[in-house]
């Protein structure tokens, strides 16, 4: 059975890939994004961690003839869990279904929406000889927006004193180990206030990539100024979290819109330089916020961040659930744990408290983590279509205008989205994320901009359906 699993995996993946490159192509959209990045971090690489039992740097050690040791998860959970193998089973075919859900998802989509697909294909093949426009307007009403979310979050920053936090941070000794660093970001980092997160998070990058791409077009400085504000604000809360990785997809977010305003075709040349170009930015903000001692292989340590902690995290939580731990139900979701009348325990924390004997220790993972700590096998398929058939409706509603400044800022703010669904539950990706918060915000300032630019259109359009 084992054997088998592997090559359900390993053929799903396979499927996944081939879908991508014929099927839905090779263009930047959200659905892309969505299958190529689970692709990157949970296909290959995801084969490789577990054959080799977690090697650090198995694939480029592969390619120099290295061998290494298997991390030392594999043998702590095989001495709390006799059928180790029971464990990979669960993981390989629930990495096979969720591949086949998304699949699902998207296609649920294109056949709900013929019309629409048919638009947003033609849009995407036009889309590099479009020049960028600006279909919606409403600088003032913009301009508003963005002004309100910079005063709110300047404000923030200034009463629990980010500034102060950074400064601190980083006058810490850097010859020391992260300890000291860590210790320091555990008790000062990121804001209480959820509200400022949220925007944080899943709102003030898309207003930044629309105000100034709307303010460049119209040649509107106050909107640009507004913008550059609300991007000043963003960046210290961004630092202010203390992580190598916020202030890094900041810039991957921004880096993708600038990208868009040229091509949304992937080439392999294209793909080349964007690895490079994220890869850089990876390394230059892990220098500057963890400290290393000399001869430390500050590259390795970022691949194995990136392409094996996750499949680490993954695999801690099948361990869990249920091989210790009974499959929850819904109580890891706080919702329907509200709504069952039972405490709400975040499934990561129960998996920490096993593995690490701590509550304290957050080991972000795959949203079908989460779906398998609750439901089973069902769960991880019908989050993996929701999350496939929300993607493709996000490109479904707002790509098929073409290169608008509006599709490039719903763009942007999606990438970070589909990010957090790599290492996060399902819910928290479409809100804290913006997964679905930012295009439902973006979607309701262009009906309110269309609205008060023209409030008699609705009206007109209605008389003009009557009299036809």
């Amino acid at each position: 059975m084992l054997s088998l699993s592997y090559a359900t995996a390993a053929a799903a993946m396979l499927a996944a890939a081939s879908y991508l490159f014929f099927r839905v192509r090779l263009f930047v959209t959200t659905t892309t994004m969505l299958v190529g990045s689970l692709l990157l971090i949970y296909g290959p690489a995801y084969l490789s961690f577990m054959l080799s039992s977690g090697e650090p740097g198995a694939l480029i050690n592969r390619l120099y003839g290295i061998s290494g040791n298997p991390h030392p998860i594999f043998a702590i959970i095989k001495a709390k869990i006799s059928d180790f193998d029971a464990v990979v089973t669960a993981m390989n075919f629930s990495v096979a279904l969720m591949f086949v859900g998304i699949i699902v998802g998207i296609e649920l989509v294109d056949r709900l929406t013929p019309r629409r697909i048919f638009a947003l294909r033609a849009a995407l093949t036009n889309w590099n000889s479009q020049a960028l426009h600006d279909d919606v307007g409403g600088r003032r009403l913009l301009l508003i927006v963005i002004l309100a979310l910079a005063a709110f979050m300047l404000f923030v920053s200034v009463t629990e004193h980010h500034i102060g936090t950074i400064r601190s941070f980083f006058s810490l000794p850097r010859e020391d180990d992260n300890a000291t660093r860590n210790l320091f970001r555990l008790q000062y980092a990121s804001s209480p206030n959820y509200s400022y997160r949220l925007v944080l998070g899943a709102v003030a990058p898309m207003f930044i990539i629309w105000g100034l791409l709307s303010g460049w077009l119209s040649r509107s400085w106050p909107l640009l100024l507004a913008a550059a504000l609300l991007w000043i604000a963003t960046l210290i809360g961004k630092i202010d979290i203390l992580s190598k990785a916020p202030p890094a997809l900041f810039l991957i977010q921004l880096l993708v819109a600038g990208l868009l305003i040229f091509t949304n075709r992937i080439t392999w040349l294209g793909a080349l330089v964007g690895s490079c170009v994220v890869a850089l930015a990876l390394y230059a903000v892990t220098r500057l916020i963890m400290s290393f001692p000399e001869g430390t292989a500050v590259l390795q340590i970022v691949y194995s961040r990136v392409f094996e902690a996750e499949n680490q995290s993954l695999l801690e939580n099948f361990a869990t659930f249920p091989f210790v731990h009974p499959h929850m139900g819904g109580a890891n979701i706080r919702p329907l744990a509200m709504l069952m009348g039972v405490p709400f325990i975040p499934g990561y924390s129960i998996v920490a408290h096993t593995w690490y004997g701590t509550f304290a220790v957050t080991s972000p993972s795959l949203f079908i983590a989460d779906a398998w700590a609750d439901f089973s096998y069902p769960g991880v398929f019908a989050f993996s279509v929701l999350a496939g058939a929300v993607c493709r409706s996000i490109d479904a509603t707002f790509l098929v205008h073409g290169k608008t400044v509006v599709s490039v800022a719903v763009l942007g703010a999606a990438s970070i989205g589909v990010f957090t669904l790599l290492i996060t539950a399902l819910n928290t990706a479409f809100t804290s994320g913006g997964l679905v918060l930012a295009p439902v915000l973006a979607g309701l300032l262009v009906t309110a901009i269309r609205y008060f630019d023209n409030p008699n259109r609705s009206s007109c359009s209605l008389r003009a359906a009557q009299n036809e």
